[in-house]
């Protein structure tokens, strides 16, 4: 008896939505159909009205070039700008709610910088704890960030990661219209891949002896039968929580946030330049974040509403960007932050916010459905064999959530804020097991253990002076030596680079003022 899947249902025609249906698509051939049911609340026209996403890194490798895609292609088609890193404003000094950083202590001022770029390694220890060894002892004064990556002088200066040739000069993501990108992927999913679409309201299910999903029923009567069915509808979980009643676990003893606000700011490009970077400044209860497109930007902000109310977050957000409350449209947002017991259930798997969501902190995006797709079509199931896959998806779902999760609250707990009760509620949180280890190597003078990378670069920057020096390199001469000639080649390449590159601006304004490249010369290069 065949036992190959033959039809997979995905719910919800989102962002996530549209990922999968071409990822799997793409991956699986016509050996498998592909069918998305756009609900209402939930197609690629209502993407988020229109709000910027962060595209990672990876999403390049890991979606568009399995499709084909060439990056011009894709950036033209979305209002695309390039982002080399996030600039965290505001989250060592206390005070109101401000764009522009505030000094520190010091007289630097408060802000620094987390790069997609990899930190060097010298004898495989981070080039961070030479930093922090040389910090220590008085030999360099200069910001953790600017010592130990390429870019935050690019930052500075507007850079565009490539030379006008199309060279990329240093690693960079992309921030892109929300909508649009949904749009693109649609479109791509449909007619290259031969993805049906049905639009309809989901009410209901059918489910065999075994309890495994077979059918949904749409308000209008319609009958989608499937072998496979992703939840892609966001934070509702039409499937997961709504339908199957997969418990839902809060992260409000880790988090406190649970509302966001989001606007679209117009921008002059032409005159004010595209900032390479995204934004996250900490405000009195909660931060927001700026992510810029040609000729405007998407801003929002993120809150706990147990010390602010809506009104005040929107005149918040309006006031850091000059907007009258009345006059812009705001868009208002519930956070679920926690995870469902399960992502994949039965034969019913969750992606994206479907299935978990953490501080948008430590939102990768579309970096985190990629990753699950990857997983789903490695370990692709059979009719009469889903319990591994599912056993092994949910370890990683569960392990995903735990690292993101840690990583917003840390912001929160190691940012030397005090000046609120939010604040210092945030600070009074438990940590996982995980995060205090971290917590106690790192103040402790301890070199990161492995997998601890992200949440150490945020300590070295958050908590410069609150740990010890790592006196275990001082027996180390030769990383040393090793470690001061990466120390140069970096101050090197960041004169060279601001010398040689051009503006975010000049670059993105040639590549979307060009003409459209002819379908057949985008087929032949792929």
């Amino acid at each position: 008896m065949d036992s190959r899947i033959e039809e997979i249902v995905i719910v919800g025609g989102t962002l996530a939505g549209w990922t999968a249906a071409v990822r799997l698509a793409a991956a699986l051939g016509r050996t498998v159909g592909v069918t998305v049911l756009e609900t209402p609340r939930h197609t690629a026209d209502t993407e988020q009205n229109g709000q910027v996403v962060a595209v990672p890194p990876q999403v390049q490798r890991d979606l568009f070039d399995r499709l084909g895609c060439q990056e011009e292609t894709w950036m033209r088609a979305c209002s695309a700008s390039f982002t080399l890193a996030v600039r965290y404003v505001n989250w060592t000094t206390g005070g109101p709610a401000r764009t522009a950083p505030r000094p520190t202590a010091g007289h630097n001022p408060d802000r620094f910088h987390r790069p997609f770029a990899s930190l060097p390694e010298c004898d495989e220890i981070p080039l961070s704890e030479f930093w922090r060894l040389r910090r220590g002892t008085g030999e360099t004064i200069e910001p953790f960030d600017y010592a130990c990556f390429r870019e935050p002088p690019l930052l500075d200066a507007l850079k565009s990661p490539r030379w006008m040739d199309g060279r990329a000069a240093v690693t960079y993501g992309w921030h892109a219209d929300s909508g649009m990108l949904a749009q693109f992927l649609r479109k791509t999913a449909v007619q290259q891949y031969g993805v049906q679409t049905v639009r309809g309201d989901a009410r209901s299910a059918d489910r065999d002896g075994d309890g495994m999903l077979t059918a949904l029923r749409t308000a209008d009567g319609t009958r989608l039968t499937g072998d496979l069915f992703l939840d892609c509808t966001g934070p509702r979980s039409l499937l997961l929580s709504g339908l199957l009643r997969e418990p839902f676990s809060g992260a409000g003893g880790h988090l406190l946030t649970d509302r966001t606000v989001t606007v679209t700011v117009p921008h002059d490009s032409a005159v004010e330049g595209i900032e390479p970077f995204g934004t996250a400044t900490a405000l009195p209860y909660g931060w927001a974040w700026r992510r810029p497109l040609p000729g405007r930007f998407g801003a929002g902000l993120v809150y706990a509403s147990a010390w602010t109310d809506e009104a005040d977050a929107v005149r918040t957000l309006c006031g850091l960007w000059g907007l009258r409350p009345g006059d812009a449209d705001v868009r208002h947002h519930s956070l679920r932050t926690g995870a469902t017991r399960r992502a994949w259930v039965k034969n019913c798997v969750a992606l994206g916010a479907a299935g978990c969501s953490a501080d948008p902190l430590a939102d990768e995006g579309l970096g985190d459905v990629l990753r699950q797709l990857h997983r789903l079509v490695r370990d692709f199931p059979s009719l009469h064999d889903r319990d591994a896959p599912a056993a092994r998806f949910n370890r990683a779902a569960a392990a995903d959530f735990a690292a993101a999760r840690d990583q917003a609250q840390l912001l929160y707990r190691a940012a030397p804020r005090a000046d609120t009760p939010f604040w210092r509620a945030q600070r009074d949180l438990p940590l996982s097991d995980a995060l205090s280890n971290c917590l106690e190597g790192h103040r402790a003078g301890l070199c990161p253990e492995p997998g601890e990378a992200p949440l150490r670069l945020l300590l070295t920057a958050l908590d410069a002076r609150g740990a010890r020096q790592p006196v275990a390199l001082l027996h180390r001469p030769a990383a040393r030596r090793t470690a001061d000639g990466h120390f140069a080649r970096i101050r090197r390449q960041q004169r060279i680079l601001l010398e040689t590159l051009p503006t975010a601006h000049d670059y993105l304004h040639r590549l979307h003022s060009r003409p459209a490249l002819a379908p057949a010369a985008v087929l032949s290069s792929a």
